[in-house]
């Protein structure tokens, strides 16, 4: 018996991966001074929220911009993971090679697109800190789908 993802999610899921992607490029595309000012305002809640809960921090623009791009990234791999599932299961990592890749590109392609961003640069070492962001997201994924599908063959092998 084969466990099938519903046409519906797999839609829902392409989407949402288009979405996740289109939102990294957007991000990329700011000039500096816009993208830097939407850092500086997720910094202040940050530090807010922090000190609302007793919790003394010395963050920075520059990790909490980091944060972000290894975190976005991370969410883009574990779609485009899970999109992998939704086409070819019950084995989701016969593809991970395939979706690194698609990860690895996404991530160059939105550093390429800061290159033509006013005040801005693609940088390599971001290019590894996005990628390093995919590769944990797909693999953390991997992992999920693998145990569930063990537990749900599992269930129909004992009921047969």
């Amino acid at each position: 018996m084969e466990i099938r993802a519903s046409k519906r999610f797999t839609v829902f899921i392409i989407i949402l991966s288009v979405c996740a992607v289109t939102f990294a490029f957007v991000n990329s595309l700011m000039p500096a001074e816009v993208s830097q000012g939407e850092s500086g305002g997720v910094l202040a809640f940050i530090v807010q929220t922090l000190e609302a809960l007793g919790i003394q921090a010395e963050l920075t623009d520059h990790l909490i911009r980091k944060t972000a791009h290894f975190t976005e990234f991370a969410v883009i791999g574990m779609l485009f993971e899970v999109c992998a599932y939704c086409f070819y299961r019950p084995k989701p990592r016969k593809f991970l090679p395939q979706v690194l890749l698609a990860g690895l590109l996404t991530a160059l392609t939105d550093e390429t697109l800061q290159l033509y961003a006013d005040k801005r640069s693609g940088m390599i070492a971001d290019v590894w800190l996005d990628f390093s962001g995919v590769v944990m997201g797909a693999v953390l994924i991997t992992l999920l789908l693998t145990i569930y599908i063990k537990r749900k063959y599992k269930g129909i092998k004992a009921e047969e």
